[in-house]
């Protein structure tokens, strides 16, 4: 089986990967979440890793609106790991000599209090992966990445701190996607848009409420059509009265796709 993760090796999705990966499974990095899902729909692999939410610094938006995008594919089971950041260059600086830190925008902001602590002389560059920031850092003299604990190993570099995250709690959970629909499964998720009329929002929520479906989620995005427009993910626990729900679901929204049961 192929896998898709975001690369490059040594990011938190492919450590997600890696987790689902079995003996003979072969790991596929792609540069973006897009291009995992993409690549999911033309079946260049089986399944694909994405990050989907963070406990600190909340959604994924490229997930959200790269699944918007896609057609026929779903989620097949969903993974949370601990996230730990890491400061890594390739030689052991004193965090005065640093000029220059690199890794993604949610990693970074993930340890924005120890940044404005212990950095003060470092600019910070936004990068697609974490992993490709140690790519980046590994023939640069005075700057820094921050990324997973493996990325020492991966690519021969320095740890210079260890657990520099300002919150323990850090963990991130990642969807699997594939082309398999699950019939069963205690979770499901679904993103929907309502007409364009009053009250047509609190009709589709009262629906949910009036079916005894517990919402562990909802959230709005841009529907990138005109501005005011908005789509609305929601996360769920699946009951007996599912079925019937989405039949009338159909009927309350404008559009509505199964992203998964899981």
């Amino acid at each position: 089986m192929r896998i898709g993760f975001l690369g490059p090796r040594g990011t938190f999705s492919f450590d997600a990967g890696v987790k689902i990966a079995e003996k003979d499974d072969e790991l596929i990095e792609y540069k973006t979440i897009k291009d995992c899902i993409i690549s999911v729909e033309k079946g260049n692999v089986d399944r694909a890793v994405v990050p989907i939410e963070n406990s600190l610094q909340g959604s994924v938006s490229e997930t959200i609106d790269s699944l918007v995008e896609s057609n026929n594919i779903y989620i097949e089971s969903e993974i949370i790991l601990k996230i730990t950041q890491n400061l890594i260059a390739n030689r052991n600086y004193n965090l005065e000599e640093i000029k220059e830190v690199y890794s993604h925008p949610q990693a970074i902001a993930q340890c924005r209090n120890y940044i404005e602590n212990n950095l003060h002389n470092a600019n910070v560059v936004e990068i697609s992966s974490t992993a490709l920031a140690a790519k980046e850092i590994k023939n640069k003299d005075y700057c820094a990445c921050i990324a997973n604990i493996n990325c020492v190993n991966e690519y021969q570099l320095k740890l210079i701190e260890a657990n520099i995250q300002d919150n323990d709690s850090n963990q991130t959970k990642f969807w699997v996607l594939s082309k398999n629909q699950n019939k069963i499964g205690d979770k499901m998720s679904l993103i929907f848009s309502t007409k364009n009329k009053p009250g047509a929002l609190y009709d589709v929520l009262g629906l949910f409420n009036k079916n005894e479906i517990n919402l562990s989620k909802i959230e709005s995005r841009p529907a990138k059509t005109v501005l005011g427009e908005y789509i609305f993910l929601v996360d769920l626990e699946v009951n007996e009265k599912m079925d019937e729900t989405i039949k009338i679901l159909k009927t309350k929204c404008s559009k509505l796709k199964i992203l998964g049961r899981y």
